[in-house]
């Protein structure tokens, strides 16, 4: 094995394992916006990442992801938010004003 096919293979693993650190960012929060909404009582529908990129925040090297949440506060009206986090740590959920259930 020469030093091009090491060099190869540890590019390959690493896109593997940043795949999967994304994808256990991802599920992370999901459940994140779950409770989110449970505590605030308001009805989850979906999220969706829609921007990632790798960055340093307070120091700390790691993917800076923002999500849209979509959500419901009485039922009938559907809301779009947006979340922010660096690695598991959401730093801001940005959501617009919404109608409160009676």
């Amino acid at each position: 094995m020469n030093l091009l096919s090491l060099i190869l293979v540890f590019v390959c693993v690493l896109i593997v394992v940043q795949f999967w650190r994304l994808r256990g960012i991802s599920e992370y929060m999901v459940g994140y916006a779950n409770q989110y909404c449970n505590k605030h009582n308001l009805q989850y529908i979906s999220l969706a990442r829609t921007g990632s990129k790798f960055t340093a925040y307070k120091g700390k090297l790691d993917w800076q992801l923002r999500y849209q949440m979509e959500f419901s506060s009485d039922g009938e009206s559907g809301y779009l938010g947006t979340l922010t986090c660096h690695g598991k740590e959401v730093i801001n959920i940005d959501l617009p004003a919404y109608r409160i259930a009676n």
